[in-house]
């Protein structure tokens, strides 16, 4: 059996213009706001003029321009009691 790596990437380029990699879903997304679904994880981008030039669901890449001033990963939570008990 190949031991296969999930990896994301996230490239921006100039604040203008964003390639990323791993992406499961777009969730949602207006000018100011894209939501994705990236490994299992929810990513929040925010900015200006935000538009997505491509999506490929079955390679999960997508690019998008616009003027971008956040971004956020939004992880699953490891239980408290793990994280206590390490």
């Amino acid at each position: 059996m190949e031991n296969q790596l999930n990896n994301d990437k996230l490239e921006i380029i100039g604040r203008k213009r964003l390639a990323m990699s791993g992406v499961e879903a777009v969730d949602g997304f207006s000018e100011q706001v894209l939501n994705l679904t990236v490994l299992g994880n929810k990513v929040k981008i925010t900015g200006e003029k935000i538009k997505i030039t491509a999506f490929n669901k079955a390679t999960g890449t997508l690019m998008a321009d616009g003027v971008f001033n956040e971004i956020k990963y939004n992880a699953k939570k490891v239980p408290l009691l793990k994280r206590i008990f390490k």
